[in-house]
């Protein structure tokens, strides 16, 4: 079982963004806060998801750069950005496994 399922997550927020166009759904303050939180919530999860795979993507782009060419400005840019990925990616695996 994935701890995240960024198609899941996806059709979440479908839903949600369905229900906020429901007519009266605006009338119950109390649920439409519930579910424009919720919404919120995964809306920011998927944006830090694609971030991180973004990063991974450059990373890989770097490498494969790196391995035509050795270039010691690039090494350091691919040492600097892999550092930088690992503590985003060890925060979102917390707040992920957090939410749960």
């Amino acid at each position: 079982m994935s701890l995240f399922d960024l198609n899941k997550i996806s059709i979440r927020i479908e839903e949600l963004e369905a229900k906020t166009m429901q007519e009266g759904f605006w009338n119950d303050s109390k649920t439409s806060g519930i579910v424009l939180q919720e919404m919120k919530s995964l809306k920011d999860k998927k944006s830090k998801f694609e971030k991180i795979d973004n990063e991974v993507k450059n990373l890989i782009e770097l490498n494969d750069m790196l391995l035509i060419e050795e270039d010691n400005e690039l090494i350091k840019e691919l040492l600097k950005n892999t550092k930088t990925l690992e503590v985003d990616l060890e925060k979102f695996e917390i707040e992920t496994l957090l939410s749960r």
